[in-house]
């Protein structure tokens, strides 16, 4: 699906692609412009002990950008899922077991997509502090779609978790979450301190 093609079916009224489709698709253009802003980085002689971490990032983009697609489209499949299994017969047997595994399978993709957002929030991080200064503003705005894509996905973990019947289950990635997010947030703070800077 081309870009759009992928637009128009977003605005439509379909309930898919929503918004964790729509994160890794935002990541996915973190992940690019990462890639560019590390590429312009390479060769320049005050930023040479840098080299390797900058080939790093424009090299592994590929592969990341590549996984995003990808999980866009499992986002989309899962969350039909849910619906699905939402819509089915309260009296069905099966349904509560059935929607706690579509639930779980959901998390864990978000979670994918939260993770690798993670990563392109930390390379933009280190591209705002030993990157070309003349693509700041595009190693921010790599950092803030990233964010985006960080929260869009948690906020999804945690709407679901609200349907989800087993405890022990939804209270482990409630920990999980609080723990990933004090990370993402003092990343992110030192991204906004250095666009307070400009």
């Amino acid at each position: 699906m081309d870009l759009d093609e992928y637009i128009s079916k977003l605005k439509s009224e379909s309930a898919t692609p929503g918004s964790g489709s729509a994160s890794a698709i935002s990541s996915m253009f973190s992940a690019s412009l990462n890639s560019m802003a590390s590429l312009l980085s390479m060769g320049k002689k005050k930023l040479e002990a840098y080299n390797q971490n900058f080939e790093d990032i424009s090299g592994n983009a590929v592969e990341i950008i590549k996984k995003l697609r990808k999980l866009s489209g499992d986002d989309e499949s899962s969350f039909q899922e849910i619906m699905d299994t939402l819509h089915m017969d309260r009296e069905n047997p099966e349904r509560k077991d059935m929607l706690n595994k579509a639930i779980k399978k959901s998390a864990y993709i978000s979670w994918r997509i939260a993770g690798i957002s993670m990563d392109n929030l930390n390379n933009s991080l280190f591209l705002c502090r030993y990157g070309n200064k003349n693509l700041i503003t595009d190693s921010i705005a790599a950092g803030y779609m990233s964010y985006t894509a960080i929260h869009t996905s948690i906020n999804n973990i945690r709407v679901n978790l609200k349907i989800l019947k087993d405890i022990e289950y939804t209270y482990g990635e409630l920990i999980k979450i609080k723990l990933f997010m004090e990370a993402v947030e003092e990343t992110m703070t030192a991204i906004k301190e250095m666009e307070d800077a400009l």
